[in-house]
């Protein structure tokens, strides 16, 4: 819980320094939520590296769906693990799933419509009697 709270006043403390850059310094915005400044630049580099990550990811994933286009994250998960290995990334399923979601890039499975009824059989076909009453 308190962690997720943390989250939620770091983003309400980086959106209200992006749009105040110009009013008010970083001190004084920093004090209002009770952080320091310090704590706005690791928050910012941390996410940054984020990003970084997730673009090195992606870009890797890119080149393996060209040739298999219909991958899904577990088959890519195992089948990326060396490249990932050499990239020095350390990536699990939970991860690439997220990352992929986060960019659109999940394969979906195609629908199968079930067939139900066999019209062409050799039996005697009764009349809906429904359909004669209405």
């Amino acid at each position: 819980m308190f962690s997720n709270l943390k989250k939620t006043q770091y983003l309400a403390f980086i959106k209200t320094r992006n749009r105040a850059k110009e009013f008010t310094s970083l001190s004084t915005i920093a004090s209002c939520f009770g952080l320091k400044r310090d704590a706005y630049y690791k928050y910012k580099s941390r996410a940054d590296m984020r990003l970084k990550l997730e673009q090195q990811i992606i870009d890797i994933v890119r080149k393996r769906r060209k040739s298999l286009p219909r991958e899904g994250v577990r088959k890519l998960t195992k089948s990326l693990n060396k490249e990932f290995v050499k990239a020095n990334i350390k990536v699990g399923r939970d991860t690439l799933f997220k990352v992929l979601k986060k960019h659109n890039m999940l394969t979906l499975r195609k629908k199968t419509s079930a067939r139900t009824t066999n019209s062409y059989h050799r039996f005697y076909k009764y009349n809906n009697i429904i359909k004669i009453w209405k």
